[in-house]
């Protein structure tokens, strides 16, 4: 866009507020004029007065418009959805698998991270025996360490559901690896942590589900109502888990035609906005309310509407995850 119609865009936005905030402040003046006891010439030099102040004060605004503060929280959303809809960052684009999709299940998931390389991440496959398996966690921090932290974990994951049968003995085998990794490493940092939810899902719709990870919404189709399903189990950590060794955590549940499991991060609600009040409570709204045709416009819908909420900033990491029953 050129200087031209940047220019035209940004005072477009504006309407009739400036020429309207204009002929106000012209009749004032002429109104304080005509009912003053000024001699001719203090009205003369009160109306140049008031024409140079008039003149100064656009001047002022439009500079504000040409630097883009007029219009701040506008500008950033509109680069962070622009930044969104390209594909978001390298680590979705490079690694994260994509949209899929067969005669069982539909599975869609987007992230929109701090920094280009984030903490939370994602996968789903299927196992040789047909099984379905889902992701998603957030690992602490921000940056090139989390995300490292975040690839071991999608790494182990990948390569152990093809060999054990739940959830719940992948994330100790994944423990149990990075604990011999850190031993034999020890300028690993041990204090690296993970939330992570880990999905077993068959042909049929019997699910199977265990870690710590935010709870998770499982919206039924045929009564279109929600449930919030909570998780148990343990974190990926070395040190994290001293308090859960005896937490056997293993969910269950069943999913139905149309059924739909959605999974999120803790920065898609923790996000604040004016006030600073967190989006909270206005996810599971949005998920009440959203028409449930297209996962990906759900995914749009949703993060569109989160940045309205922050004014176009991010505090954090945010990813959702959506599966879909057939």
């Amino acid at each position: 866009m050129n200087f031209e119609e940047s220019l035209k865009v940004r005072l477009q936005r504006l309407g009739w507020f400036t020429p309207t905030a204009n002929l106000v402040f012209l009749a004032s003046a002429g109104f304080t004029i005509l009912v003053s006891d000024f001699s001719f010439k203090e009205r003369i030099v009160f109306g140049l007065i008031s024409i140079a102040l008039l003149y100064l004060v656009n001047y002022v605004f439009l500079i504000f418009i040409l630097t883009k503060r007029v219009f701040p929280s506008e500008e950033v959303r509109g680069r962070m959805m622009k930044r969104y809809r390209k594909g978001d960052d390298r680590m979705q684009n490079y690694l994260f698998p994509p949209a899929f999709e067969d005669e069982h299940y539909e599975i869609f998931a987007r992230t929109l991270t701090y920094n280009p390389i984030g903490g939370d991440f994602y996968n789903f496959l299927r196992d040789s025996r047909g099984n379905y398996w889902i992701g998603i966690g957030d690992s602490v921090g921000h940056g090139y360490l989390a995300g490292l932290f975040s690839m071991m974990i999608f790494q182990h994951m990948s390569i152990l559901v093809h060999t054990r049968s739940e959830p719940y003995d992948v994330i100790e085998e994944i423990n149990e690896k990075l604990a011999r990794r850190i031993e034999r490493y020890p300028s690993v940092n041990s204090s690296l942590y993970a939330t992570f939810l880990l999905i077993k899902a068959d042909a049929e719709g019997s699910v199977e589900h265990s870690g710590l990870h935010p709870s998770f919404v499982h919206y039924k189709n045929e009564t279109r109502t929600t449930e919030l399903v909570e998780t148990d189990g343990k974190f990926i950590s070395t040190t994290m888990n001293a308090s859960l060794k005896n937490v056997q955590g293993r969910g269950r549940f069943g999913m139905k035609s149309g059924d739909i499991v959605f999974c999120f991060t803790d920065g898609l609600y923790e996000q604040k906005g004016n006030g600073n009040l967190y989006f909270g409570e206005n996810l599971f709204r949005f998920i009440n309310e959203v028409p449930k045709n297209s996962l990906k416009k759900i995914a749009d819908d949703l993060f569109e509407e989160i940045l309205v909420h922050t004014g176009g900033r991010i505090q954090d990491d945010m990813t959702i995850l959506m599966i879909r029953k057939k």
